[in-house]
């Protein structure tokens, strides 16, 4: 049983977007078509890797094996400029010493886009995931393996955007409305603190230069609400306003990229939390110097909700990633980045995460991929509990329908 105590603290897992899990970069999957119109595009994707630290402690640490085995499933129907989406994945995995560690996670997505002129616009996306949190992180973060069962919870998101203005008109309005759910489904003399609700509305105009290039002004609340008071009768709940300006661009073969930066003001409804007001940044740029070669470059800044500990995290993320074709069938990937993170209140945490990615990806076929890969995970805390080194090298098998 997860009892509530100091140790229990916020998952940073800190893989920034740099270093998510092997892509099929080189791989185009086929599909097949339906007497209805319906795009059925399935994958499967099967994996062993090695984990040398799989409750993320600072030491006495424990390897595993993991068997992974994943489907999943696109159908999509073009009706003109409009077009529907649904997709469908489970991921299994398996571990060699406890059979408590298995577990399989499903992801349910749809989408829909409709034109209803060439000056407006609809998108609505939604989808619901059943998921566990890794050991030793999320609320078992520095508990090592003293928690002898998994910790599951659920989410579901929806989002609908309509813009206003001809894509080749020199200006665009975009209005943005969400709601977000999250629900632990065990450990609920913990876990029932942390279940929220989040809603979002935004407005977005763009002025477009007609040279591949967009400004932008930004303006976006998200509105957080918990569901049961915090056990120090202290309300969690707060409202979070960007204002952002930026610009996105696609000026010549060689670069594309976006970057808004402004303000961020997240206000807590309770005056014992301390509230942030200040700068808040996110950009992304991408060199391409040669047409099998690409260098992304990412970083971003901003005031987030803690997972147990803290009033808030500002959290700074840096990352660069290298992709590169050797030839039609082997391509590589080297990532890199540091998460800086500092938690207000009257805890003084703070973690400082670096992460590297190796990744190799060979076709074997045009319908099979190998991917390899070795992650590094070096993080330091305040907090000694929370401190780790983890590396985990892996490879995957992916197999899909032959490309036409």
């Amino acid at each position: 049983m997860i009892m509530p105590t100091k140790k229990l603290t916020k998952a940073i897992v800190c893989i920034s977007v740099l270093t998510v899990s092997p892509v099929y970069a080189q791989l185009k999957p086929g599909s097949v078509m339906t007497k209805d119109g319906a795009e059925i595009t399935p994958i499967l994707q099967t994996g062993i890797s090695s984990n040398n630290n799989f409750f993320n402690t600072p030491d006495d640490e424990e390897s595993r094996l993991i068997w992974t085995v994943a489907p999943k499933v696109k159908a999509v129907i073009d009706d003109g400029p409009d077009s529907y989406s649904l997709n469908l994945g489970t991921s299994t995995s398996l571990h060699n010493k406890d059979s408590v560690d298995n577990f399989t996670e499903v992801n349910v997505g749809a989408g829909v886009h409709k034109e209803f002129t060439s000056q407006h616009r609809l998108d609505i996306s939604g989808d619901a995931d059943w998921l566990y949190e890794p050991r030793g992180t999320g609320l078992t973060e520095g508990l090592g393996d003293a928690v002898n069962e998994l910790v599951k919870y659920q989410e579901q998101n929806i989002l609908a955007e309509y813009e206003y203005g001809a894509l080749s008109s020199k200006a665009q309005v975009a209005v943005r409305a969400g709601f977000f759910n999250k629900k632990y489904q065990n450990f609920t003399e913990v876990s029932q603190y942390r279940n929220y609700d989040k809603s979002l509305f935004g407005i977005t105009g763009y002025y477009n230069t007609q040279a591949a290039t967009r400004t932008f002004l930004e303006i976006k609340q998200e509105n957080y609400r918990y569901d049961v008071l915090a056990s120090s009768g202290i309300s969690r709940d707060s409202d979070d306003l960007k204002v952002l300006a930026g610009m996105e661009w696609e000026a010549t073969a060689l670069t594309s990229g976006s970057f808004k930066v402004g303000y961020q003001n997240k206000d807590f409804s309770a005056p014992e939390r301390e509230s942030f007001s200040g700068l808040s940044w996110q950009a992304t740029a991408n060199w391409q110097p040669l047409s099998y070669s690409t260098l992304a470059f990412m970083t971003s800044r901003a005031a987030k909700d803690p997972l147990v500990q803290g009033d808030y995290i500002k959290e700074t993320v840096y990352g660069i990633k290298w992709t590169h074709s050797w030839s039609d069938y082997l391509s590589s990937l080297v990532s890199t980045s540091y998460t800086d993170e500092q938690y207000t209140g009257d805890i003084g945490r703070k973690d400082k995460t670096k992460s590297l990615r190796l990744g190799l990806n060979y076709v074997a076929s045009n319908f099979g991929m190998v991917s390899t890969y070795a992650d590094f995970i070096d993080k330091n805390s305040t907090q000694d509990a929370i401190e780790f080194d983890r590396v985990v090298i892996g490879i995957n098998f992916t197999f899909a329908l032959k490309a036409n």
